[in-house]
């Protein structure tokens, strides 16, 4: 019951942080605690899963940065503020595509625990949170026109993340992991939900959805928060 509390408290908030984000000044420091901000979250999540399942448990593995996206992206912005500017463009505007994405994992992963009665709420909690987060940043750089969506940089920023997909999925060919849920011996899923058990069937929808993802949250943006020149 915590789960659906915390998301009933969570999307309202979510909601208004929108309306008022762009009241933020466009500053590099802010920038800078956005991306604190969800790191820590993120770290907290990750050192509490430490402590209470150790190393070898899936509950700790399924926080590292090879596990999904979503922990990719909390590793990537953090990154980003040691980045050229050039780089750091293309990481903010795959922040920007995902934005959608994040709101839409962070929410139904409250009712996936929910619904399986999970035990560490507060850790998910972060978790959700850092997602609402890197949601609502990539909607402040939008707004503060620190990004704009133009095709070449949607191009590049969604290739990379493909591209870094590929990469999972080579590697786990060759050492039989489950980087990113792309496993081609059985042990796959999709943000550890496995919908189909055909393993070449479910690495399809992994790459369709993704690029699904990627262009209905540059819809979203466009749509909702690229503001139209008069």
């Amino acid at each position: 019951m915590l789960y659906l509390i915390s998301l009933i408290v969570l999307v309202p908030l979510y909601i208004i942080g929108i309306f008022y984000i762009d009241k933020l000044k466009k500053t590099k420091i802010v920038n800078i605690i956005f991306i604190l901000l969800i790191y820590s979250l993120y770290l907290f999540v990750v050192i509490r899963m430490l402590i209470n399942v150790g190393v070898k448990d899936w509950n700790f593995q399924n926080t590292l940065p090879t596990a999904n996206v979503s922990p990719f992206m909390f590793n990537l912005v953090f990154i980003s503020l040691f980045l050229p500017k050039k780089v750091k463009k293309v990481i903010y505007t795959l922040v920007c595509l995902l934005s959608l994405g994040m709101v839409i994992a962070g929410s139904f992963s409250f009712i996936g625990n929910y619904l399986r009665n999970y035990k560490f709420h507060l850790t998910i909690f972060f978790d959700t949170l850092a997602h609402f987060l890197l949601s609502l940043f990539g909607i402040y750089l939008i707004k503060t026109k620190q990004i704009e969506l133009n095709k070449k940089m949607v191009t590049i920023s969604s290739i990379f993340i493909v591209f870094v997909a590929i990469i999972m999925l080579i590697l786990n060919f060759i050492f039989k992991t489950s980087f990113f849920g792309l496993n081609l011996y059985g042990n796959h899923n999709i943000y550890n939900i496995v919908l189909v058990k055909n393993k070449y069937l479910s690495t399809l929808i992994y790459f369709v959805g993704l690029n699904l993802v990627l262009l209905i949250g540059y819809f979203y943006q466009k749509i909702f928060f690229v503001q139209k020149r008069s």
